[in-house]
C-alpha cells in the first residue's frame, strides 16, 4: 500500500501534463477571481476597481497601488485587497511550476512476456569453451549479482534486441539436493559427502610419486604438504589452471561408484612476473558453469582465484599483507605457520627459502564451499616465463550447488541425452576492477569478499535454473526472458498530487460556485459590464467586440463622455458624431439628454 511519501508512476508525456498543468493553472486564476468578486459584492464602493484593476494585470497593480498608496480619502482595507491580489494572482500564475519542481521522467514496465534469446557467441578453445560475450567487469562500487543481471540484460549479448523493451532473466526457486560435499584433493580424500568434488592442477601430481602429508587443522580445515620423494621432482606447477570436477554417484551402482557430471577449469590470465603489480599475476577473476543431468538435477560451479609471486624463492609476510586486507584469515595464518617449519635454513643474513618442489596447500570447506591456498617453487617454463627460484601462490573459492528446479514454467533441454557437460565450459566470467594507485601499488584484496561473491555468483546461477542453457551442438547459449514494454511516464510524490487535486478541485467549485451565485456585473470585467449595459439600454443586439475610437472615446458609435470634458491622449485621429450620439450616450448612462 503506498504511503504520502512515495512516489506514483503517471504513464503520461511531458506535453500532456503541460496541458494539465496549464487547465490547473486556468482554475486557479479564476479561483483568485472568483474571491475577489465575493469581494467586489459585499465590498466597499472601492472593490470593483481592486477587482478590475487586479484582471489587467500585475504592471497595472502596481501602477494603482502607488497611486493610491498616499491617498488618505482610499482606506487602508481597499490597499490592502490590492497588495493580496497582487500576491494571490503571482502565486496562482506559479503554483503550477511548483507541482513541476517535483515531477521527474520515469519508466515503467509493462506486462511481461516470456521470449528465448539464442546468442551464438560460443568460442571453443581446445578443451577449454567458453561464452564470450558473457563477460563483464564488476567495479569496485557495485554487488557481483548487479553485474551479472547487467550482462544478461545488456543489448550487446542479445542478438537483434527490440528497441524500447526491457529484457529480464526468468528466474526460478529450486532445492538444494546436496549441501554436504566429498572433498577430493590431487586423488587423495580429504572429507566425505554425498556428491564429489575433486580438485588439481592441469598438470597433476597424481602422474608423478610422492608423499601426501594431510594435517587436520579443525572440522573444517587442513593443511597439505605435497613432498617428491628423494631424487624426484613434483611437477605441479602453480601457473597451471585449477580444475575441479563434480560427480554424483552412479545409478544403480554401488557408493563407491561415481560418475563425473561436471567439469570446470579456472579461467585465469597471467602477467608475465616482471608486469606483476605488487607481486600480484592474476587480479581476482570470478568463471561459473552450469551442468545438466538426465535425473533433472543441475549443478552450477563457480570459482574465483587470485595470483601473486615471490621471487625470491620464500614465502613473503610483507608481500602476503600487501596482496590481502585481512591477514588475520585462518588459512594466511596456516600458511605462514607451514611455510615456517617447511622452509630450508639459508645462510646467516639471508631467508629460508624452499629449495624443493613441495607444494603448501591450505584447505577450509564450509558445507559445499571450499576455500584453498596453495603455494610452492615454480619450475623453468618452456618458453622462459617465469625465472628460477620464483615462489608462487593462488587462493581461490570454489563453491557448488546441486539442486533440482521447482518451478514448471521454464525452458527445459531439447536433448536431454546430451545434456550432461563433458568439457570444460565457461558461462560467464567476471573480472574486478581493481584501482593502481598513484605510488603503482594496487587495492588490496578482501579473500571474505572473494567468497561472499562467489557463493553469490553460483546462487544467482542457480536461480537461472535451465532458462540459462548451453546447446554445445549448435554452439549457442539460450536464455528465456521476461520481456517487457518501456512505458515512459512521469513520476511525482504522492501527496503532491493529493494536494494538487484539492486546491484543483476547491478552486474549482469555488469559481462555479461564484458564477451561480453572484454573477454579472462582480464576475465580469469592466469592459463586459459596458458591453452589457450598451446592449441592455439601446435594446439591440450589440457585437461582443465592439469597435472603438480614441478620440472622443466611443463604443459602437456611443460616446462615453461628454465632448466637453476633452481627451487626455494626444492622438491625430478625430470621429465626428451627431447630436444623436451625445443623447444615445446619455441614454445609455441613464441621464438626461442635452
Amino acid at each position: 500500500m503506498l504511503g504520502p511519501t512515495d512516489k506514483i508512476f503517471l504513464p503520461i508525456s511531458i506535453f500532456v501534463f503541460n496541458v494539465v498543468l496549464g487547465v490547473f493553472k486556468f482554475v486557479l486564476l479564476n479561483a483568485v477571481g472568483a474571491c475577489f468578486a465575493i469581494y467586489a459584492k459585499h465590498g466597499s464602493e472601492y472593490a470593483s476597481s481592486v477587482g478590475w484593476t487586479r484582471s489587467t494585470g500585475y504592471l497595472e497593480m502596481i501602477k494603482s497601488f502607488l497611486n493610491t498608496y498616499n491617498r488618505k480619502n482610499v482606506p487602508g482595507s481597499v490597499k490592502g485587497a490590492l497588495v493580496a491580489g497582487f500576491f494571490a494572482t503571482l502565486a496562482a500564475s506559479h503554483f503550477d511550476k511548483g507541482i513541476a519542481s517535483f515531477t521527474n521522467p520515469a519508466f515503467k514496465h509493462g506486462s511481461p512476456r516470456k521470449v528465448v534469446v539464442a546468442s551464438p557467441q560460443f568460442a571453443p578453445l581446445a578443451i577449454h569453451k567458453i561464452f564470450t560475450g558473457w563477460t563483464s567487469v564488476v567495479p569496485s562500487n557495485s554487488s557481483v549479482v548487479v553485474t551479472m543481471q547487467k550482462t544478461l540484460n545488456s543489448s550487446i549479448a542479445i542478438p537483434n534486441p527490440a528497441d524500447g523493451q526491457i529484457y529480464s532473466p526468468v528466474i526460478s526457486e529450486y532445492n538444494e539436493t546436496c549441501a554436504d560435499l566429498e572433498v577430493i584433493l590431487e586423488g587423495h580424500p580429504i572429507k566425505s559427502g554425498c556428491a564429489t568434488l575433486s580438485l588439481g592442477f592441469s598438470s597433476s601430481s597424481s602422474r608423478y610419486p610422492g608423499q601426501f602429508i594431510k594435517t587436520q587443522r579443525s572440522p573444517n580445515q587442513w593443511s597439505i604438504v605435497m613432498k617428491p620423494n628423494p631424487g624426484e621432482y613434483i611437477f605441479t606447477s602453480l601457473n597451471t589452471a585449477l580444475l575441479a570436477a563434480f560427480s554424483t554417484p552412479a545409478p544403480n551402482s554401488p557408493d563407491d561408484e561415481r560418475t563425473v557430471d561436471c567439469n570446470f577449469m579456472e579461467n585465469h590470465r597471467l602477467r608475465r612476473p616482471e608486469d606483476s603489480i605488487e607481486g600480484v599475476t592474476a587480479f581476482p577473476i570470478t568463471s561459473t558453469t552450469k551442468c545438466f543431468h538426465n535425473t533433472g538435477d543441475i549443478t552450477t560451479i563457480a570459482m574465483t582465484t587470485t595470483r601473486f609471486i615471490n621471487y625470491l624463492n620464500t614465502y613473503s609476510l610483507v608481500l602476503v599483507d600487501s596482496v590481502f586486507t585481512n591477514a588475520s584469515d585462518a588459512l594466511l595464518l596456516a600458511m605462514e605457520e607451514t611455510s615456517k617449519t617447511r622452509m630450508s635454513p639459508s645462510p646467516p643474513g639471508r631467508p629460508p627459502r624452499n629449495t624443493s618442489t613441495e607444494v603448501w596447500i591450505e584447505l577450509r570447506v564450509v558445507d559445499s564451499t571450499i576455500d584453498i591456498y596453495a603455494c610452492g617453487s615454480t619450475l623453468p617454463h618452456s618458453n622462459g616465463m617465469f625465472m628460477r627460484g620464483s615462489f608462487e601462490c593462488v587462493y581461490g573459492t570454489i563453491s557448488v550447488l546441486h539442486f533440482r528446479p521447482l518451478s514448471k514454467d521454464i525452458f527445459r533441454t531439447r536433448r536431454p541425452e546430451k545434456s550432461i557437460q563433458r568439457s570444460f565450459t565457461t558461462y560467464m566470467t567476471l573480472e574486478y576492477f581493481t584501482n593502481i594507485l598513484g605510488d603503482g601499488k594496487a587495492d588490496p584484496i578482501s579473500t571474505e569478499k572473494l567468497r561472499d561473491d562467489t557463493v553469490a555468483v553460483v546462487e544467482y546461477m542457480a536461480q537461472l535454473g535451465s532458462n540459462y542453457y548451453a546447446d554445445f551442438d549448435t554452439g549457442k547459449l539460450y536464455m528465456l526472458y521476461d520481456v517487457a514494454d518501456l512505458k515512459l511516464g512521469l513520476e511525482m510524490p504522492l501527496w503532491v498530487l493529493i494536494v494538487a487535486g484539492i486546491i484543483l478541485l476547491v478552486g474549482l467549485c469555488a469559481w462555479q460556485l461564484t458564477e451561480w451565485l453572484v454573477g454579472p456585473p462582480h464576475t465580469s470585467s469592466l469592459y463586459s459590464v459596458l458591453h452589457d449595459q450598451l446592449a441592455f439600454r439601446s435594446n439591440a443586439p450589440v457585437p461582443k467586440l465592439m469597435r472603438f475610437r480614441i478620440q472622443p472615446l466611443m463604443f459602437e458609435d456611443v460616446k462615453l463622455f461628454p465632448d466637453e470634458i476633452g481627451f487626455r491622449y494626444k492622438t491625430e485621429s478625430s470621429y465626428e458624431v451627431g447630436s444623436d450620439s451625445n443623447q444615445q450616450i446619455s441614454r445609455a448612462w441613464g441621464e438626461p439628454a442635452v
